[in-house]
C-alpha cells in the first residue's frame, strides 16, 4: 500500500527545489511519531541538513545552542501565535509558521535560509567560529556560500504555502487523534532535543553508509552517549542501530541492482558490505530475495554500467 502521505513529502519537496529554500518541520510535541507513514513522509525535513549546518553542528557548544534555540522558538510561537522571522545564531533567517491543533502547539514549519545583510551574516559566522573550539571561520563560509541558497520568493507568497502545510498538518493530528493515543505534549517537550539528535545521526547515516560506521563514531557526531544514543535509535526507528544501517545500505543496492550491470560483490562493497556473503544474507532477510534473484525481477531492461 502506498503512503497516504506521499503528497505531503512531495509537496515539501516542491517548494524546497522551485524556490531553493530549505525546509524544516519542528515536532514540539511527538505528533509526527504518531504515524509511521507520516513520520517517513516528513523524515526528509525533520533536521536542517546542508553541509553549511552540519559543520556548524559538528562542534558540540554549536549543536548545543542550536537546540536551545529550539526552546525559543517554541516559546514565541506559544506567545504569538502566528507566523514570525527569526534569526538563528549563524545571522541566517527563516520564516516560522506555527502547526496547531485547536490550541495545542504540536510544533512549526520553517523555511529559510534568509540574510538581509551579508556583512553581518558572515560576521556572525565568524563570532560562532571564534568561540567554538575546531571549527575553522573561512571553512565555515566556504560551507556557507557553497551551499546556503538565496531563495527565489517572495515572501507573501512563501508563507501562504507554509501556512497550507502547517494547517494540514493540524487536521492530520486531529485526524489520527481518533485512532491512535495522543503522545503527553508536556513530557514529551521535556525532551525535544531528541528529534533533532536522532535527525542529526539519521542524516550521518546516509551521507556515509558506503564506509564503517559504529555506535562510538555516530554518538560522537550527535555529542550524545553511545547509549543514549541507543536508546534513542530503538525508539524512533524500532530498531537498533546496525539494523537501521543495514537497511539503508540494502535500499540502495536495491536501487543499483535494478539499473546498473555491477557484478554482485563489487556492488555489496560499494553500498558498504565487506563481505559479499553476509551482503547476500542480509539483503534476503530484509527483502525476502537473494540478490540475483531481485536483479532478474526488476532490473531495467536498458541498464547500463551506471554509476551508484
Amino acid at each position: 500500500m502506498s503512503n497516504p502521505y506521499q503528497g505531503l513529502g512531495a509537496y515539501l519537496q516542491f517548494i524546497r527545489d522551485k524556490y531553493n529554500v530549505q525546509i524544516c518541520v519542528k515536532d514540539f510535541g511527538g505528533f509526527i511519531h504518531i504515524n509511521r507513514d507520516l513520520y517517513e513522509a516528513l523524515d526528509p525535513f525533520l533536521a536542517h541538513t546542508n553541509p553549511f549546518c552540519l559543520y556548524m553542528k559538528s562542534e558540540p557548544e554549536r549543536f548545543h545552542v542550536c537546540l536551545s534555540m529550539i526552546r525559543r522558538m517554541h516559546d514565541k510561537a506559544l506567545r504569538e501565535k502566528k507566523a514570525f522571522f527569526g534569526v538563528c545564531h549563524a545571522g541566517l533567517g527563516a520564516y516560522v509558521v506555527p502547526v496547531y491543533s485547536g490550541d495545542l502547539l504540536l510544533g512549526t514549519v520553517n523555511a529559510g535560509f534568509f540574510q538581509t545583510n551579508e556583512a553581518r551574516t558572515e560576521w556572525c559566522i565568524r563570532r560562532a567560529c571564534r568561540y567554538s573550539e575546531g571549527l575553522e571561520p573561512e571553512q565555515a563560509l566556504a560551507l556557507y556560500k557553497s551551499s546556503i541558497v538565496h531563495p527565489g520568493i517572495p515572501t507573501d507568497d512563501l508563507q501562504v504555502q507554509l501556512h497550507l502545510v502547517a494547517e494540514y498538518l493540524g487536521r492530520t493530528y486531529q485526524a489520527l487523534g481518533n485512532t491512535h493515543t495522543a503522545p503527553n505534549m508536556t513530557r514529551r517537550y521535556q525532551n525535544s532535543s531528541e528529534d533533532p539528535i536522532i535527525s542529526h545521526a539519521l542524516e550521518y547515516v546516509r551521507i556515509n553508509s558506503a564506509q564503517h560506521i559504529t555506535l562510538a563514531c555516530l554518538a560522537e557526531f550527535c555529542h550524545c552517549s553511545e547509549s543514549y544514543l541507543s536508546r534513542l535509535f530503538k525508539r524512533h526507528t524500532g530498531v537498533n542501530v546496525n539494523t537501521y544501517i543495514n537497511k539503508v545500505r540494502i535500499e540502495q543496492a536495491k536501487n543499483a541492482l535494478r539499473h546498473t550491470r555491477l557484478p554482485v560483490a563489487d556492488l555489496a562493497l560499494a553500498c558498504g558490505f565487506n563481505d559479499p556473503n553476509y551482503f547476500s544474507r542480509v539483503f534476503s532477510q530484509i527483502v525476502g530475495i537473494p540478490p540475483s534473484e531481485y536483479r532478474r525481477r526488476f532490473s531495467e531492461n536498458d541498464a547500463g554500467d551506471l554509476p551508484l
